[in-house]
């Protein structure tokens, strides 16, 4: 049976949902973002996540964040709806330019928790009024993170529009994986893609290359990314693969609701972050996969980690 257990995480709390017997289950911190700490399968932990409360409160690489209301980056931290302009915070230094929104800062509410013999989840909600100048566009984002003994991690979001006018989003997980000693020791396998060009200060340039490197399976090596991809296949729910000595971890999102997706290997080179994506980068100003929901509508959009 799937246990709940709370402690205190420097001034949040911690929740550790947790089968004894089968040695799996994941910690979250709701009131940081409702950002996942680790996730566990038979004793192994796959995530790189934030091992304290002050690596937390700084939120480097923004691990296993929910980006929203955009993922990645916004030029200049500048868009335009509905013939307004709007000015996010410059909080990506070194491009000059706005990243990952702001939820991933907010603090989330449990609202249920369900334990049960063979799988245990847990729901989350934040409430956004719009009061903030750059994104005055009152929202309900609910996630619901859970885990089951057959080896799969999913997270499901609804995402209700409060407001009067049609609202502009797009939504990205930021998972860092790590399944071996280091990045270069894993091995990498991705399905049909296009690669999105980008300027030096990680723009999209309106170009898309055909990538192939990893079409098969291989070590990653002294190999870097971070690089967005657009899904070019036909499989419904195409296939990111990573393996490394701990097993194979698999992530799948639908491709007609997460179309593009990102890979990443941090300097650190200790874990590999695979992202499924709603959109483009600076999608609030190319509308790549921009998702525009009208006055009291619902979006609600589902991914999942396989472990093997």
């Amino acid at each position: 049976m799937y246990e709940l257990n709370q402690t205190p995480f420097g001034s949040r709390r911690r929740f550790d949902i947790f089968h004894k017997a089968t040695e799996t289950g994941f910690s979250i911190v709701p009131e940081a973002g409702a950002t996942v700490l680790s996730i566990q399968f038979s004793g192994k932990n796959i995530l790189d996540g934030y091992e304290t409360p002050e690596e937390l409160e700084e939120g480097k690489w923004g691990k296993s964040s929910v980006l929203f209301p955009f993922p990645n980056r916004l030029k200049n931290g500048k868009y335009s709806w509905n013939d307004a302009e709007y000015q996010f915070p410059v909080n990506n230094e070194s491009t000059g330019n706005a990243i990952h929104g702001f939820v991933r800062h907010e603090s989330f509410e449990v609202t249920e928790v369900l334990l049960t013999q063979n799988s245990a989840s847990i729901r989350c909600m934040f409430e956004y009024g719009g009061d903030k100048p750059y994104y005055p566009f009152p929202f309900l984002l609910q996630m619901e993170f859970t885990i089951s003994d057959d080896g799969r991690f999913t997270v499901s979001l609804d995402v209700d529009n409060l407001g009067e006018a049609t609202m502009p989003f797009g939504f990205g997980w930021h998972p860092y994986f790590r399944l071996a000693e280091n990045a270069g020791a894993h091995a990498l396998g991705l399905p049909g893609c296009a690669r999105v060009e980008i300027s030096d200060r990680m723009i999209p340039t309106g170009e898309k290359t055909t990538f192939t490197d990893y079409a098969d399976i291989k070590e990653v090596g002294d190999a870097f990314l971070d690089n967005c991809f657009i899904h070019t296949g036909n499989a419904e729910d195409p296939e990111l693969v990573l393996e490394g000595e701990k097993g194979v971890v698999i992530v799948q999102a639908p491709a007609n609701q997460f179309p593009f997706f990102q890979v990443f290997t941090p300097p650190h080179r200790q874990s590999i972050a695979l992202e499924p994506m709603t959109c483009n980068i600076d999608v609030l100003n190319n509308h790549e996969g921009l998702i525009a929901l009208g006055s009291h509508d619902r979006w609600t959009g589902k991914l999942w980690i396989v472990y093997q």
